[in-house]
């Protein structure tokens, strides 16, 4: 009896022994996980000097020097003939959106990806140059276009915007000729406090700031059918298709189709409008859409940082007025 009771002992004990250990050995792990995944912090950005770049074009990642990234994103994201202070504005919009984007995980295995729908665009210096040169402009104008970005550039060195100690995700459009659009009216589901609808100034003559789409009653229908926001189309419900919701900005929020309410930012993108600002004539075998502006409208309107520039703006006052209430700090000189 003594024998089997501490038979029953030694193997509780032996038990007790390895419930400890995957205990223990399990906390480590996840440990190890936590630390894995762990994000980099602001800090740790300002002694970057090179990015890890994914080129979506030859599926491959390389080491890029940030300047020289800052320089090709800038370069491709707007006109060098555009004011130096509305330049200086877009470089800290690019150095903060890639640091945001760096902060909250970056691409698989990269910081960054080439990619102008998931990233920033991004051209090579030689393919800017050719861009430039198709658009017929000289090379005494490419070169001094050069200069003005690096400029910009150098600058700017190390300048980001924050809200509350944090990086913000430093959004931008081409241009929102009345007014921005307040972030929570394109994603519902997020209030984001300094991305708020501001009024705002463009000059007249953005050659994008009007335009139209035309769809027919077969396209129209086809392309909501195909995405499965409807079912089926008849002529009568095309016919009394009418808006059904506005933002604060003034933009259309949403569209009823049928008994269907179809947010105008999708349609925007199943349709291949410049924004959700816009009015619609419907015929019996078309849709129309008459739109103003270009781009979500949410963050810093390019077309209108460059009228402010021409007022006498500075990069400082274009950001403060495009993003609610942030920080424009230097992580280079330990100023966050």
């Amino acid at each position: 009896m003594k024998s089997r009771l501490f038979f029953l002992y030694i193997i509780s004990a032996i038990l007790g022994i390895i419930v400890v250990c995957l205990i223990i050995f399990g906390r480590e792990e996840k440990f190890e996980e936590i630390q894995h995944v762990e994000k980099v912090s602001i800090e740790e950005l300002a002694s970057k000097d090179k990015i890890a770049l994914y080129d979506v074009q030859n599926g491959k990642i390389r080491d890029v020097d940030l300047k020289y990234y800052l320089y090709c994103v800038t370069a491709s994201e707007i006109p060098f003939k555009y004011e130096i202070e509305a330049i200086k504005a877009q470089v800290i919009v690019a150095r903060t959106y890639l640091y945001n984007k760096i902060i909250n995980d970056g691409e698989e295995n990269a910081d960054v990806c080439t990619d102008y729908k998931h990233c920033q665009a991004f051209n090579e210096l030689d393919k800017l140059e050719q861009i430039w040169k198709d658009k017929g402009f000289t090379d005494e104008e490419i070169a001094i276009g050069e200069r003005k970005i690096k400029e910009a550039v150098e600058d700017t060195d190390g300048i980001i915007i924050t809200y509350q100690g944090k990086v913000i995700n430093a959004l931008f459009h081409a241009s929102s000729p009345i007014r921005t659009e307040d972030a929570k009216a394109i994603w519902s589901n997020e209030d984001i406090p300094y991305l708020k609808s501001v009024e705002n100034e463009e000059d007249l003559d953005y050659e994008r700031r009007n335009s139209k789409v035309s769809i027919s009653f077969e396209d129209f229908k086809n392309v909501l059918v195909s995405n499965s926001y409807i079912e089926s189309l008849s002529k009568e419900e095309f016919s009394n298709i009418h808006i059904s919701e506005y933002t604060q900005s003034e933009r259309v929020k949403s569209i009823e189709v049928g008994n269907t309410k179809i947010k105008a930012e999708d349609l925007r993108q199943l349709f291949g409008l410049n924004s959700t600002l816009f009015t619609m004539e419907i015929s019996d075998d078309s849709i129309e859409f008459n739109v103003l502006g270009f781009g979500h409208g949410v963050g810093m309107s390019q077309v209108g940082a460059n009228h402010y520039a021409k007022e006498g703006y500075t990069y400082e006052q274009i950001i403060h007025h495009y993003y609610t209430d942030v920080d424009i700090e230097n992580v280079k000189r330990g100023e966050i």
